[in-house]
Parts: C-alpha cells; structure tokens; sequence
C-alpha cells in the first residue's frame, strides 16, 4: 500500500529523530511505500534544525516561518499528496499501538477515525489534574455542540491525532475554512455527506499533560470564532 503520512510540529524538536526512526520501524515492518511530510508550523524551538537532519528521499519537509495553525498546514500540505492513501498523525504519534489496525481498515473504508468518547474506548488516567478535567470539560461541551449540530455521528470526538482517509474529488475541489484545530470537522463531515464509508476505532487512553494549546490567552478568542464559522459554513 501506498501512504503519505502528514506530521505537523510544533516544538518538537526533542522528539523528532526519535519518533521518525520508530515509523520508519514500522514502515518497514508492514511493507509501506511511503511518503512522509513533516511540517514546521513556525515552532519556537530547534524543530527545524532536527528536521532538516532526516536525510531521505521519502521525506518532504514544509517550513512555515510563521504559526498558520494546525489544521491550514495540513491543509497546504494536501495539496502535494499524490498518493490515494493518507495518514494524518501528530508528531509525538499518539494512538500508535493503533496505527495498523487504521490502515488495515483502509482497504475497506474511505476514512477511519481513532475516537475515544466510543462505548469500548477505556480513559486510562486514574488521576486527573485541573489541566486534565479542564481540557475534559471543553472537549466534551464542544463534542456534544457539534453532534447537535452537525450530527456526525462520532459521538463528539472529531480531535484525536491520528486518522486515515482515501483522497477523492470531493476532497480535491472542497475550501476548507478551519486555520486552527477543526479541519477534522470539515473532513468528517464532508465524508459522511457523501456517504463514504466511515470507520471508528475505540482505543484505551490517556489526557496529555503536554499542550501547545493555553486555556487563557487571546488566540482563543480566535479559536472560538473559527469554530462557530465551521459549524456555520457546514449547515448553510
């Protein structure tokens, strides 16, 4: 099978070499053609510096000198895939116990979505900080907001790091709106709106303690803004 992998970074420089070799461990274990793009999303760190010493053909590194946000650098990176298959995967590659089963489950789906708020899906935390219960709180308010809305049957979660998908026509010539974190919005539900073959995986987890994301700051003003104009665009 044929897979471009999309990373997008931010900060990450002290990951970076160590998770590229464990997917490349993996890449070769399954028989991947692949096609990794990695994308430095204006980090503040050494992140660029760590990429630019992966030496390979396969690898297609993207340097934003400025933060345009997760979901626009994925959406620019879109546009130099030329492969069928996709693999969307945060940088500290979470889920990756489930990778294979994601892409296995692509030779029969058109997308297949890690979701953790699904019946068999296990919270793993025992003990969950004010950050954990915080973040908890806003994504399970947001998830139910967008299931009343827009119903997309994922039992509101649209924002776990690791999905797959099979790029077609509808995908090609659509705009997207999202900057920030809800492309996945947009994708699932311009999937389900055309009835593709929708796939969830439960997984067993746990709420990251490390976010580049702050509860309190002006950005998510923005955040918030970007969100309803999503849900907007999608019912109009």
């Amino acid at each position: 099978m044929k897979i471009t992998f999309i990373i997008p970074c931010y900060n990450a420089s002290k990951i970076i070499i160590k998770n590229n070799q464990k997917l490349n461990k993996f890449i070769k274990k399954e028989k991947i053609k692949e096609k990794i793009i990695y994308i430095n999303d204006g980090s503040q760190d050494n992140t660029f510096k760590e990429l630019k010493k992966l030496k390979s053909k396969n690898i297609k590194i993207i340097n934003n000198k400025f933060n345009l946000g997760k979901s626009k650098s994925i959406i620019n990176a879109l546009k130099k895939v030329k492969t069928k298959n996709i693999v969307l995967i945060d940088c500290d590659l979470p889920y990756f116990d489930y990778l294979k089963t994601t892409i296995k489950n692509l030779s029969e789906y058109d997308l297949v979505a890690i979701n953790r708020k699904l019946k068999r899906s296990v919270n793993l935390d025992k003990r969950k900080n004010l950050y954990k219960i915080t973040r908890n709180l806003i994504s399970n308010f947001l998830g139910a907001l967008v299931e009343k809305k827009l119903k997309l049957n994922v039992n509101g979660d649209t924002q776990a790091g690791l999905k797959a998908f099979k790029m077609n026509n509808y995908l090609k010539k659509y705009k997207f709106i999202s900057k920030y974190y809800f492309l996945d919005i947009e994708l699932i539900n311009l999937f389900k709106k055309n009835k593709f073959k929708i796939k969830l995986i439960p997984v067993k987890f746990k709420i990251s303690d490390k976010s580049s994301i702050k509860f309190f700051t002006f950005k998510n003003l923005k955040i918030i803004f970007e969100f309803f104009n999503v849900i907007k665009k999608i019912n109009n």
